[in-house]
């Protein structure tokens, strides 16, 4: 899973690199409201896997691992991994 959370990152700032000041700004804001309603989201549940998370904001599996990898690394959210 770090492995996943590590690449889904480094493509994410790649592609940062060649968009505008403009780009970036208006993506770190909607960023920034994503991780407000995938926390919210979160709130009270105690197990979530990253297909239901993925549905419920219509958003594909990688950006998702990217948006809890992100949430993880800032300690706001908490994280395990499990074998099925």
């Amino acid at each position: 899973m770090s492995k996943e959370v590590i690449s889904a990152i480094s493509h994410s700032y790649e592609l940062a690199t060649y968009s505008t000041p403009e780009l970036r700004g208006i993506f770190n804001d909607w960023l920034s409201e994503i991780e407000k309603e995938v926390i919210e989201f979160l709130k009270d549940k105690d197990r979530v896997d990253y297909d239901e998370i993925a549905r419920q904001f219509r958003l594909k599996h990688e950006s998702i691992i990217f948006i809890l990898g992100k949430l993880a690394g800032e300690g706001k959210i908490n994280m395990q991994a499990s074998g099925n």
